[in-house]
Protein backbone atom coordinates (compact mmCIF):
# COMPACT_ATOMS: atom_id res chain seq x y z
CA UNK A 1 0.00 0.00 0.00
CA UNK A 2 2.83 2.20 -0.20
CA UNK A 3 2.08 3.59 -3.85
CA UNK A 4 -1.52 5.05 -2.19
CA UNK A 5 0.41 6.41 1.25
CA UNK A 6 -2.69 5.99 2.95
CA UNK A 7 -5.23 2.88 3.55
CA UNK A 8 -7.66 6.19 3.33
CA UNK A 9 -6.47 7.39 -0.11
CA UNK A 10 -6.11 4.03 -1.66
CA UNK A 11 -9.99 2.93 -0.67
CA UNK A 12 -10.88 6.56 -1.89
CA UNK A 13 -9.37 5.49 -5.32
CA UNK A 14 -11.40 1.81 -5.00
CA UNK A 15 -14.98 2.26 -4.19
CA UNK A 16 -15.53 -1.31 -4.39
CA UNK A 17 -13.90 -2.02 -1.56
CA UNK A 18 -15.42 -1.13 2.06
CA UNK A 19 -13.24 1.52 3.98
CA UNK A 20 -13.86 0.28 7.64
CA UNK A 21 -13.53 -4.04 5.96
CA UNK A 22 -10.16 -2.78 4.93
CA UNK A 23 -9.24 -1.11 7.80
CA UNK A 24 -10.16 -4.44 10.22
CA UNK A 25 -8.30 -6.42 7.67
CA UNK A 26 -5.06 -4.59 7.96
CA UNK A 27 -5.41 -4.68 11.77
CA UNK A 28 -5.94 -8.40 11.38
CA UNK A 29 -9.26 -7.92 13.46
CA UNK A 30 -11.71 -8.44 11.04
CA UNK A 31 -14.64 -10.77 11.99
CA UNK A 32 -15.41 -12.36 8.76
CA UNK A 33 -14.22 -14.37 6.63
CA UNK A 34 -10.50 -13.00 6.61
CA UNK A 35 -9.51 -14.85 3.33
CA UNK A 36 -12.18 -13.67 1.13
CA UNK A 37 -11.45 -10.37 1.94
CA UNK A 38 -8.15 -10.72 1.73
CA UNK A 39 -8.79 -11.65 -1.87
CA UNK A 40 -10.81 -9.15 -2.76
CA UNK A 41 -8.03 -6.45 -1.68
CA UNK A 42 -5.47 -8.57 -3.36
CA UNK A 43 -7.44 -8.88 -6.50
CA UNK A 44 -8.03 -4.88 -6.91
CA UNK A 45 -3.96 -3.95 -5.84
CA UNK A 46 -2.90 -6.43 -8.58
CA UNK A 47 -5.68 -5.23 -10.91
CA UNK A 48 -7.76 -8.43 -11.19
CA UNK A 49 -10.57 -7.50 -9.04
CA UNK A 50 -13.65 -9.30 -11.13
CA UNK A 51 -16.52 -6.73 -10.04
CA UNK A 52 -14.41 -3.72 -10.81
CA UNK A 53 -14.42 -5.06 -14.41
CA UNK A 54 -17.73 -6.01 -14.73
CA UNK A 55 -18.82 -2.32 -13.40
CA UNK A 56 -16.89 -0.79 -15.89
CA UNK A 57 -18.34 -2.78 -18.73
CA UNK A 58 -22.32 -2.28 -16.93
CA UNK A 59 -21.03 1.70 -17.02
CA UNK A 60 -19.54 1.58 -20.46
CA UNK A 61 -22.48 -0.41 -21.98
CA UNK A 62 -25.01 1.72 -19.95
CA UNK A 63 -23.69 5.43 -20.38
CA UNK A 64 -22.87 4.84 -24.11
CA UNK A 65 -26.65 5.22 -24.81
CA UNK A 66 -27.31 8.17 -22.01
CA UNK A 67 -27.58 11.59 -22.91
CA UNK A 68 -26.10 12.72 -19.91
CA UNK A 69 -23.31 14.68 -20.03
CA UNK A 70 -19.89 12.70 -20.23
CA UNK A 71 -18.34 11.67 -17.82
CA UNK A 72 -21.03 11.35 -15.32
CA UNK A 73 -20.97 9.58 -12.40
CA UNK A 74 -24.58 9.84 -11.13
CA UNK A 75 -25.57 6.44 -11.54
CA UNK A 76 -22.06 4.56 -10.53
CA UNK A 77 -23.61 3.42 -7.01
CA UNK A 78 -26.70 1.19 -9.02
CA UNK A 79 -23.88 -0.18 -11.61
CA UNK A 80 -22.10 -1.52 -8.89
CA UNK A 81 -24.59 -3.04 -6.83
CA UNK A 82 -25.28 -4.57 -10.42
CA UNK A 83 -21.54 -5.56 -10.76
CA UNK A 84 -21.99 -7.46 -7.56
CA UNK A 85 -24.56 -9.13 -8.31
CA UNK A 86 -23.74 -10.69 -11.38
CA UNK A 87 -20.04 -11.19 -10.36
CA UNK A 88 -21.26 -12.93 -7.22
CA UNK A 89 -24.17 -14.95 -9.41
CA UNK A 90 -21.29 -16.49 -11.70
CA UNK A 91 -18.47 -16.98 -9.57
CA UNK A 92 -20.85 -19.57 -7.86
Amino acid sequence: MDRWTTVHRFCRLHPQLNRSTVYQVVRGSYGGDMARQEKRIWDVLNGTDEEALVFEVIKGDACAHCNAPQPCTRCDHTFRIAARAATRFFSG
